[in-house]
C-alpha cells in the first residue's frame, strides 16, 4: 500500500518529479486512484467488490481535470484521509475565490459576475476596456477582451454554445501583458517559486500577498497570479491555480518545488502518524459493562 497517493490523470513531468522527490525522502507514494479502480463511498474503505480498498496515509492533489478532482477529494473526505490541495480553490471556482479574497480584504481587480450574455456585456461597459473575462471553472483560460467587437463575440459565443452555463463568468478590470504578471507558487504558506517573463526581482509586497493569498484561501500548494503595476502601484491578485505548473519554475530558495512539497508531505505524515498511535493508545471502554449494585466495572474480554 502507497503511503502517498498522487492524484493526477496520468503522471506528467511535475508528477515524475514529485514522486522521485518523495522518493529520495524515503516515502512510498502512487499515482491515485488506481487506474480502472472505482472509488468506495462511506467511512468504510471496502471497495464494491468487497474486497479492502487501499487508501493511502495522505492524498496530494495533482489533477487537471478539476471535476474529478472534486469528486475525488470529496470522497477522500469521507475516507477520513488528509489531503494535501489548494484548499477553497481545489473544490470551488473562480466566485468561491473572488468572494473569499474580497472577504479577507485582499486586493483584486474590478470585479463583476455575469449570470447572462447581456449582463456580462453590461459589466463590460462598466468596467472599461480592456477587461477578461474569467470562466467559473479554473481549469478554463481567461479571456481577454480588448474592444466592444471583441466582447460581443465572445459573449455571444460562449451563450450559444455554453447556454445558461456558459453565460456565467466573472468580468475583471484590465487585460494585462505577460510581462506584468507573475505567478507565485505557494507551498505550505510561503513562497517557494515562481513562474514568470520578468527579468527583474519579484518585490517582497508580491511575495507576501501570494502567501496572504494561500492563507485566506485554506491552501498547502497553490499558484497565485500577481499583478504588477507600473511604477508605484502595488500588487494585486489577478487569478490562482489550484494545480501548479512547474516544470519550468525558478525557485525562491534552497528547494525545489517538487522538493519543498516531498518536505511538507514528510511534515504532515509525522502529524498523521502521531495521530494515529494517540488514538490506538487511547483505552477502547466500550466494553465496559455495569456489574450488580456495586457499580463496579469490569473490563470484558
Amino acid at each position: 500500500m502507497a503511503t502517498v497517493g498522487v492524484l493526477c490523470a496520468r503522471g506528467r513531468v511535475e508528477e515524475k518529479a514529485l514522486m522521485t522527490a518523495l522518493a529520495e525522502a524515503g516515502i512510498v507514494s502512487a499515482l491515485f486512484p488506481p487506474a480502472e479502480e472505482p472509488l468506495p463511498i462511506g467511512p468504510l474503505p471496502i471497495a464494491p467488490g468487497g474486497r479492502p480498498f487501499p487508501v493511502p496515509q495522505i492524498v496530494v492533489d495533482r489533477h487537471v481535470n478539476r471535476q474529478i478532482a472534486r469528486a475525488v477529494l470529496t470522497t477522500c473526505r469521507a475516507l477520513d484521509v488528509p489531503l494535501l490541495s489548494a484548499g477553497i480553490s481545489a473544490t470551488g471556482d473562480r466566485l468561491d475565490v473572488a468572494s473569499t479574497l474580497a472577504a479577507h480584504g485582499l486586493p483584486r481587480p474590478a470585479t463583476a459576475l455575469g449570470t447572462s450574455e447581456t449582463a456580462a456585456m453590461a459589466s463590460v461597459m462598466a468596467l472599461g476596456l480592456p477587461a477578461t473575462l474569467l470562466p467559473l471553472d479554473l481549469e478554463s483560460r481567461p479571456v481577454q477582451i480588448l474592444d466592444i467587437d471583441a466582447a460581443e463575440a465572445v459573449l455571444e459565443h460562449r451563450a450559444v454554445l455554453g447556454g445558461s452555463v456558459g453565460s456565467l463568468g466573472l468580468i475583471q478590470a484590465g487585460s494585462p501583458a505577460a510581462d506584468h504578471l507573475v505567478t507565485v507558487i505557494v507551498i505550505d504558506g510561503v513562497a517557494t517559486a515562481q513562474n514568470s517573463t520578468r527579468r527583474t526581482r519579484i518585490p517582497g509586497a508580491a511575495l507576501r500577498l501570494a502567501e496572504d493569498t494561500a492563507r485566506a484561501l485554506s491552501a498547502d500548494i497553490i499558484a497565485v497570479a500577481i499583478l504588477l503595476g507600473a511604477g508605484s502601484a502595488a500588487p494585486i491578485v489577478w487569478d490562482v491555480q489550484p494545480v501548479p505548473e512547474f516544470r519550468q519554475a525558478q525557485p525562491l530558495g534552497d528547494l525545489s518545488v517538487a522538493g519543498a512539497i516531498a518536505r511538507l508531505v514528510d511534515r504532515r505524515l509525522g502529524s498523521v502518524l502521531a495521530t494515529s498511535i494517540a488514538v490506538d493508545n487511547t483505552p477502547d471502554w466500550s466494553n465496559l459493562v455495569r456489574q450488580g449494585t456495586r457499580r463496579d466495572f469490569v473490563i470484558s474480554a
